[in-house]
C-alpha cells in the first residue's frame, strides 16, 4: 500500500516541488515537543553553537558541561546573544533529563538575560519582542511534561502572540508553525483531536505557502500521522506515515546536492527520525488495538530509521520486549530486555532500565525461575534507588553550577558598582577638595586678618599693661613719698607740740594732729593702688587665694608690695607699720607659702606663673 501511495503522481508532485524550492536550516527537535534553533552560521561562535545542539541529542551530559563553562568564560563579557543562547540550551538540556526544577530556572535566566539585552540595545537579526517567544514555547514545554495542559496552553499562547511581533517573515512562520503543533499535542493528550487536526493543519499550511524546506513539511506529515493513530484512524495514520517516507527519502537520495551543502548531519538524521516516529505511532496503534505482530514489524521499521537516537532506541526495545510478552514469546523478550538493559547502562537511563528489568520480572514469574527473580527484584531495587540518587546528584550539581553562575553574575555586578562608586566617590573628593581649597583660601585670608587685628590688640594690651605698671609703680612711690611726707609733718609737729611748756597751748594742736592722722589713715585705706595692681597684674591675687588658701587680706596686700619689689621701709611707711612688724609680716607670709630657706620670697612672687 505504501508503495502505490508514494506513486501517486498528486503526492509525488507536489513533495518534488517542495524539493526543489529554496530552504533554510530546520527548526524541529527529535522529540515530539517542537523547538528550534535559534542561530545561523553567521552568528558569532556559531560553530560552538553547532556542537552544543549535536551534543544535546548525541551526548546531553557533555552539552551541559560545555554551557556551564562556555557561560563562565562569557559571563563577564555582558550579557549578548551567546549567553542567552547557553541559559536558553540549559533549560532544554535539563528538561531532557527529567530535572524540570533546573530547567525553568535557566530558562527563567534566558528571559532576563533576554530583557538585558533589550535594554543594552544589542542587536539581533530580527524585531525583538516584549517576551522572547521560543523562551516561552520551551517553559510550556515544561509544564506540557509535567501534565500541566491548562499552564502550557497558556505558555504556548502567549508565545504565539509574541511571535507575531516579529518583522521578518521566515523566523515568524516558523515560531507560529512551531506553536500550532505544540497546541496540538495538548489537545491530543486531552483527546480534543478536532482541535489538534485543526493546529496541525494551521501549522503545515503555514509552511507549505512560504517555502518552508521539505523536513519541516515532513514534520507536520509526522504529526499528522501522530494524530490520525490516536484517534484510531489507521488509513489516515498510514497514509501521512507514506508521505513523511517520500519526503525522505526523495531528500536521502539528493543529500549531495549543492542546495543541501549548508546541512548537517544532524538534518538527515532528524529526516530520518520522523520517518521512524511514524512507524512507532503505527506500532503503538497495533499493540491498542491487539494485532502484536503487525505492532512487532512496525517496531522494527521504526528501529532501522532511529540510528544514533539512544533514547528512542532504548524506549522503542521495551515496546518490542512488551510485545513479545504479550506473544509469550519469552526467549525474544528476555533477549531484547538484556539488549534494553545493556544500552540503558550504557547511555545512563536509569528509568527505562527499570522499565525493561519491571517486564523482565514479569517474564521470570511466568516462567517460574525464582532465583532469578530474586536476583531481578534485587537489581530493580537498587536501580530505583541509585536512579533517585543520580537524580539528586543531577540536582545538586546543576543547582551548584547555577549558584556558581548566580555567585559570578553578582560579582560582576559587585565590580560593576564599585567602579561606579568609586567613579561617584571621586567626582564628589574633586568637589569637595575644591570647595574645600576655596573655603581654607579664603578662611586662610581671614585668619591672617584676625592674627594681624590680634597681634595689634595684643601690642595695644601689652603697652597698656606696662603703661598700667610704670602706673603702679608712680603711684607706689607717689604713696610711699606722700605718706613719708605726712609722716614726717606729723613727727615735726608732735616735736615742736611737746616743746610748748603750757597745756593749753599743746590742746590747740591736738585738732590738727588728728587731722592729719585721719588723713594718713584714709591714704593707707585707699582702693586707688589695689585697683591698679589688678588692671597691672590681672588674675595674680586671684590665683594667689586659690592656690594659698590661708592667705589674709593683709598678707595678700604685702604680696603686692612684694611684686612690686619695695623695700621694708617702703611697705612699712605705706602700711603705717613699724619696720619690725612687717618684717615679721614677711616671716609668716613664707611660711604660709611653705618656702624653703634658700628661696627668697620676692624672687617667688615675682616668678609666679598665674
Amino acid at each position: 500500500m505504501f508503495t502505490l501511495l508514494i506513486r501517486n503522481k498528486i503526492t509525488y508532485t507536489i513533495l518534488l516541488l517542495l524539493l526543489m524550492r529554496g530552504f533554510e536550516v530546520p527548526a524541529q527537535s527529535n522529540s515530539n515537543l517542537s523547538s528550534a534553533r535559534t542561530f545561523s552560521k553567521f552568528d558569532d561562535n556559531s560553530e560552538l553553537k553547532e556542537k552544543i545542539y549535536e551534543f544535546k541529542y548525541s551526548d546531553p551530559n557533555l552539552a551541559i558541561s560545555m554551557c556551564l563553562n562556555s557561560l563562565e568564560e562569557y559571563i563577564p563579557l555582558g550579557p549578548s546573544r551567546f549567553t542567552l543562547f547557553l541559559y536558553s540550551t540549559l533549560g532544554e538540556l535539563y528538561l531532557k533529563k527529567d530535572l524540570p526544577v533546573l530547567a525553568l530556572s535557566y530558562l527563567e535566566d534566558a528571559m532576563y538575560e533576554y530583557e538585558l539585552i533589550r535594554r543594552d540595545g544589542i542587536a539581533f537579526r530580527n524585531s525583538k519582542p516584549p517576551l522572547q517567544p521560543w523562551l516561552t514555547l520551551n517553559i510550556g514545554n515544561i509544564f506540557f511534561k509535567q501534565g500541566e495542559y491548562d499552564k502550557a496552553l497558556e505558555r504556548y499562547k502567549l508565545s504565539m502572540i509574541n511571535f507575531t511581533k516579529i518583522d521578518s517573515l521566515l523566523p515568524k512562520i516558523r515560531g507560529l508553525s512551531t506553536t500550532f503543533n505544540n497546541i496540538a499535542l495538548v489537545h491530543i493528550e486531552l483527546r480534543n483531536y478536532n482541535l489538534a487536526i485543526e493546529n496541525i493543519t494551521k501549522a503545515y499550511n503555514l509552511r507549505l505557502n512560504n517555502n518552508f524546506n521539505p523536513i519541516d513539511i515532513a514534520h507536520s506529515f509526522k504529526s499528522f500521522s501522530e494524530l490520525y493513530f490516536k484517534w484510531d484512524m489507521e488509513d489516515k495514520g498510514n497514509l501521512y506515515l507514506a508521505k513523511t517516507d517520500s519526503v525522505n527519502m526523495l531528500i536521502q537520495k539528493q543529500k549531495s546536492f549543492s542546495k543541501y551543502k549548508d546541512f548537517d548531519d544532524l538534518t538527515f538524521k532528524l529526516s530520518d527520525n520522523y520517518v521512524g516516529n511514524c512507524y512507532e505511532y503505527r506500532g503503538e496503534y497495533l499493540f491498542n488495538q491487539k494485532k502484536y505482530r503487525q505492532a512487532l514489524k512496525a517496531y522494527n521499521s521504526a528501529s532501522s530509521y532511529y540510528g544514533e537516537f539512544a533514547f528512542q532506541k532504548v524506549s522503542l526495545m521495551n515496546k518490542k520486549a512488551n510485545v513479545y510478552y504479550m506473544l509469550s514469546d519469552f526467549e525474544n523478550c528476555l533477549k531484547v530486555i538484556e539488549e534494553c538493559i545493556l544500552l540503558s547502562k550504557e547511555q545512563n537511563l536509569q528509568k527505562e532500565e527499570v522499565v525493561a528489568l519491571e517486564l523482565k520480572f514479569k517474564v521470570l514469574n511466568k516462567l517460574g525461575l525464582s532465583s532469578e527473580i530474586e536476583i531481578t527484584v534485587d537489581e530493580i531495587l537498587k536501580n530505583k534507588d541509585y536512579r533517585y540518587s543520580v537524580q539528586i546528584d543531577q540536582l545538586l550539581s546543576g543547582l551548584e553550577s547555577k549558584n556558581e553562575i548566580l555567585i559570578k553574575k553578582r560579582e560582576i555586578e559587585d565590580e560593576k558598582s564599585q567602579k561606579s562608586r568609586i567613579i561617584s566617590m571621586s567626582i564628589i573628593t574633586i568637589l569637595i577638595l575644591i570647595f574645600a581649597t576655596a573655603y581654607f583660601l579664603s578662611r586662610k585670608v581671614y585668619l591672617d586678618k584676625q592674627m594681624i587685628i590680634a597681634n595689634q590688640n595684643e601690642k595695644i594690651a601689652l603697652t597698656d599693661l606696662e603703661h598700667k605698671k610704670r602706673e603702679l609703680a608712680s603711684i607706689s612711690t607717689n604713696i610711699v613719698q606722700e605718706n613719708e611726707q605726712i609722716s614726717n609733718i606729723l613727727k615735726d609737729l608732735k616735736y615742736y607740740t611737746s616743746l610748748l611748756n603750757v597745756d593749753k597751748e599743746k590742746t590747740i594742736f591736738n585738732p590738727l594732729i588728728k587731722s592729719i592722722n585721719r588723713i594718713l589713715n584714709e591714704k593707707r585705706k585707699d582702693d586707688l593702688y589695689s585697683d591698679q595692681f589688678n588692671a597691672a597684674y590681672p588674675g595674680y591675687l586671684e590665683y594667689l587665694t586659690r592656690t594659698f588658701s590661708d592667705l589674709t587680706t593683709a598678707d595678700l596686700k604685702l604680696c603686692t608690695f612684694l611684686r612690686m619689689n619695695l623695700n621694708t621701709k617702703e611697705m612699712a611707711d605705706i602700711m603705717g607699720l613699724s619696720v619690725r612688724s612687717v618684717e615679721s609680716r614677711r616671716y609668716r607670709l613664707r611660711k604660709k607659702l611653705e618656702l624653703s630657706k634658700d628661696e627668697d620670697l620676692v624672687s617667688k612672687l615675682i616668678s609666679l606663673n598665674y
